[in-house]
């Protein structure tokens, strides 16, 4: 089992636990301050497609225990819309439950063209659900972490279109960015509460170098670098977390009457059980 796993990373397909998290080499157009994708061990690169023919078959062959396919893990899954449509198409037919994640606003006959592919996927008894990551809002934070990002303004109009549809939506809170005020995380809470039935969120994973730039403050309170679980081996990162912030943002999500998860994984397995 170990070599099968082995093969699996070689082509950049991480298995963890239920779930399968795919990685490409293909570059994001956003550039975001606090992604980890430029500091991992492989290089990324434009014109390249999300998905070779060599990890689609592997999807094919996954261990019979990975119930979850998860795409968008290290760029935007949607920045080739065609191309998206085509892997969902694709991975539709595995009898698999599909999660995926987008910065970017689609337009509405894109999000039909999703309808569809949720219908034959339900149909198929799996489960295919949809998260907006939405990590600030402000002006300030936005111009710091996300310069290159559609607002957020457009990125909750898709989300609720898409919800509006009856497509399962979560929001990604994640990174959890450790300088963002509990006055951001509410108004994100506050604004997206009508239009998703849960919420998730994780530390910020960076590099000595980038805590250096990005957050100076925090540089003192980091710890050693470790491998988080869901990523590529090889990979050492330091996670950076404000005392009680989790805390903070699960307790507004509650009195906002939505769910709250570790993960899209836990947010997916709820569905299951319901």
């Amino acid at each position: 089992m170990i070599n099968t796993f082995e093969r699996f990373e070689q082509q950049g397909i991480k298995i963890d636990k239920e779930r399968a998290l795919t990685y490409s080499k293909l570059s994001c157009p956003f550039g975001c301050t606090y992604c980890f994708v430029d500091e991992m061990n492989q290089e990324q690169s434009k014109g390249v497609v999300y998905l070779d023919d060599q990890q689609l078959e592997l999807l094919k062959n996954l261990p019979e225990q990975v119930k979850l396919i998860m795409l968008g893990c290290d760029t935007e899954f949607f920045q080739n819309k065609k191309e998206a449509l085509e892997i969902l198409e694709k991975l539709s037919e595995l009898g698999k439950d599909i999660s995926v994640i987008t910065k970017l606003p689609l337009p509405e006959e894109y999000i039909i063209s999703l309808l569809e592919i949720y219908n034959k996927i339900r149909k198929n008894g799996n489960i295919f659900s949809f998260s907006t990551s939405i990590t600030c809002i402000s002006a300030p934070m936005l111009a710091k972490y996300e310069p290159g990002v559609p607002s957020p303004e457009k990125r909750i109009e898709t989300l609720s279109s898409v919800n509006k549809k009856g497509i399962p939506t979560t929001v990604a809170i994640r990174p959890l960015l450790p300088d963002i005020t509990n006055e951001e995380i509410l108004d994100i809470v506050n604004k997206t509460k009508d239009y998703c039935f849960g919420y998730y969120s994780g530390p910020l994973y960076l590099k000595e170098e980038r805590i250096k730039l990005l957050l100076p403050e925090h540089e003192s309170k980091t710890g050693k670098e470790n491998q988080p679980h869901w990523m590529l081996e090889g990979n050492q990162y330091q996670a950076l977390e404000k005392d009680g912030q989790m805390e903070f943002l699960a307790s507004v999500v509650e009195k906002s009457g939505k769910e709250f998860f570790e993960g899209a994984a836990d947010a997916v397995e709820y569905l299951r059980k319901k």
